[in-house]
């Protein structure tokens, strides 16, 4: 083969293979949209209870125009939230969000944080910056990244609480 047409031969290649990556990425996002999408979908069937639930959330996060999907990887925080975290990422972030028992065992967590660092008071924040402390009733959260709009969205949706049981 010559050398001019074996150098198309492995760009064509390279490129081909750069775009079906670029493919596959987007069908497996797509993909976890779509899930994320359908369990918003499904709560409402659900019983309101005013409280927090990941379902709710997802709900919460759909309607507010935002496409939650599953983050992947080692969960960031600490011990100290005393829960274990769910992870999901909006776009450039991630959201790490704790779900308690009621308002009040909330508020015996997040009223030993820095609402500054995320931490307890005197101790380094595990969150990268830019990073913002939300809590609503029964739900504390650390949303790492994105715009200054981006974390006004994502503030705005869970600071308006859920409905209230009928």
């Amino acid at each position: 083969m010559r050398p001019a047409l074996r150098l198309v031969t492995i760009v064509a290649v390279a490129c081909t293979s750069a775009a079906d990556e670029k493919t596959r990425a987007t069908q497996v996002a797509t993909a976890g949209i779509a899930a994320e999408s359908a369990m918003a979908a499904a709560v409402h069937s659900l019983p309101t209870t005013g409280l927090w639930d990941e379902p709710h959330l997802i709900d919460r996060l759909v309607h507010a125009g935002l496409a939650p999907r599953p983050a992947t990887g080692a969960p960031v925080g600490g011990k100290y939230w005393g829960r274990p975290v769910t992870a999901l990422l909006l776009g450039e972030s991630t959201l790490y969000v704790y779900f308690y028992a009621d308002s009040s065992a909330r508020r015996r967590i997040t009223a030993t944080l820095d609402s500054a660092t995320a931490a307890p008071t005197g101790m380094a924040s595990p969150y990268p910056l830019p990073h913002l402390m939300i809590v609503n009733n029964n739900l504390a959260a650390v949303l790492v990244g994105g715009t200054d709009r981006a974390q006004e969205r994502v503030t705005l949706a869970i600071s308006a609480g859920l409905a209230s049981p009928h």
